[in-house]
């Protein structure tokens, strides 16, 4: 098949796709498009009810191709009919697309409506692998196991499916510590907490500090979350600046809506007391043991399930090099790992 370069019309090309999730295969489907026409369409069709929104796919595909002068991707919300045998709404959609967005001469297609779509477009179907033989993969398997098929997924699609640990407790309590050990064990990332940084001293925190904190750590979140693999440990979440904000001043912090959406997180790891360290910028020990109430009770009332993990009590002879720290650090992972089982 050849595109025709010697003639004076143009082979316009058709891909039709959920993207849902953009992976690997739609990519081969697509190259091989491209290689056998001299312009692309590709449209992502959604509906409101589907469990991935419009804006994730598209952005997927779009950023994928964004530089190629011989792709266009457009995508749209449909509410196609429901009542339709698989052919008939194989030629619905067709006859949608002729009317809405013109004639194209090839559609390209791994599934069994193209003949059926193509016609009622009045184009020319060519079917790319439907055995799948060259990417073995498909939109639902990815969607039931995505970390399973991580390597399958379209690369600006990962960080939709990257599960966010957070890290909470009260002062001193080892968390930062932990996010780090967690993310070299699991090979990823880990978003450090702002507080130490932009609130040197606990002691001297204002209410316009905790709002800049929630605000730049939300920001800090996002962008760690583009670069983990599978997993991204958080240090601390805005619950707990919010659990600072009634502890230290008795009031209300409101966050915008983009920053809750941020802190949306898959698990968290409640870290109870360990040995007190004074280094001169903390709460006092009777002060850190009330925020931790302050915050038990701030997870407790917005419905958050905390998995909580103690630091081992009693006397207990450990290897040269082992630490109680290094117990609870095993306690974690097992947890994980169970967790990620799902996944």
């Amino acid at each position: 098949m050849k595109k025709q370069k010697n003639s004076t019309k143009l082979v316009r090309g058709f891909i039709i796709m959920k993207g849902m999730p953009f992976h690997r295969g739609h990519e081969a489907l697509i190259e091989f498009a491209k290689s056998n026409c001299d312009h692309l369409t590709i449209f992502v069709g959604a509906r409101e009810d589907e469990p991935i929104p419009l804006k994730y796919r598209l952005h997927w595909v779009s950023s994928t191709f964004l530089h190629d002068p011989h792709i266009k991707v457009i995508g749209d919300n449909i509410n196609y009919p429901d009542d339709l045998s698989y052919d008939d709404l194989s030629t619905w959609w067709g006859k949608h697309i002729l009317e809405n967005f013109g004639q194209f001469d090839r559609v390209f297609s791994s599934e069994d409506y193209g003949d059926v779509f193509a016609k009622a477009m009045g184009a020319e179907n060519v079917v790319f692998n439907q055995a799948r033989t060259i990417v073995p993969i498909s939109a639902t398997m990815i969607r039931e196991k995505p970390h399973t098929h991580w390597e399958m997924l379209n690369n600006f699609a990962k960080d939709y499916y990257v599960k966010k640990i957070a890290i909470v407790g009260t002062e001193s309590t080892g968390k930062t510590t932990m996010a780090q050990q967690l993310a070299k064990y699991y090979n990823t990332t880990w978003c450090p907490e702002l507080g130490r940084e932009l609130i040197p001293d606990t002691r001297e925190c204002t209410f316009d500090d905790l709002k800049l904190v929630a605000t730049e750590h939300a920001k800090h979140i996002l962008k760690h979350t583009r670069t983990a693999k599978k997993i991204l440990f958080i240090d601390t979440d805005v619950n707990i600046t919010k659990s600072y904000s009634k502890f230290l001043f008795n009031m209300e912090l409101k966050v915008p809506t983009w920053v809750e959406d941020a802190n949306d997180m898959d698990d968290y790891i409640f870290l109870y007391d360990a040995p007190y360290i004074n280094d001169g910028t903390r709460l006092s020990e009777i002060d850190r043991n009330k925020l931790k109430g302050f915050h038990m009770k701030q997870f407790e009332e917005v419905g958050i399930k905390l998995n909580t993990f103690n630091y081992p009590e009693g006397h207990v002879e450990y290897p040269r090099g082992y630490t109680k720290y290094d117990q609870r650090l095993l306690e974690v992972i097992k947890h994980i790992d169970k967790y990620l089982t799902k996944f």
